[in-house]
C-alpha cells in the first residue's frame, strides 16, 4: 500500500496497525521515500540456517556460469 507522507503524519496510528499486516510505502510528492514493515521478533542471523553444509554448496556461485561442474571435474582428475 502506497501513503503520502501529509497522510502518515495525521494518521500515524491506522499506519502503524497496517504495516503489523503488510508493508506500507511512504511518499513524497509522488516519490517513494520509505517503507513500514512489520517487526520481525527472530533476528535474521538464525534463520535457515542448515544443520550442515556440504563443500558443493559451498562452492555454489563461485565457479563461472560458462564453466560447467562436469568439467571442473575432468580436469581436476585429469592433473
Amino acid at each position: 500500500m502506497e501513503i503520502a507522507l501529509s497522510d502518515l503524519k495525521v494518521n500515524v496510528g491506522k499506519y502503524v496497525d497496517l504495516a503489523e499486516q503488510q508493508d506500507v510505502i511512504v511518499t513524497k510528492y509522488g516519490k517513494p521515500i520509505a517503507k513500514i514493515i512489520p517487526f520481525d521478533k527472530e533476528p535474521w542471523y538464525s534463520k535457515n540456517i542448515p544443520d550442515e553444509i556440504t563443500s558443493v554448496e559451498q562452492l555454489f556461485g563461485t565457479l563461472p556460469s560458462e564453466v560447467s561442474l562436469d568439467e571442473v571435474k575432468e580436469r581436476r582428475l585429469s592433473k
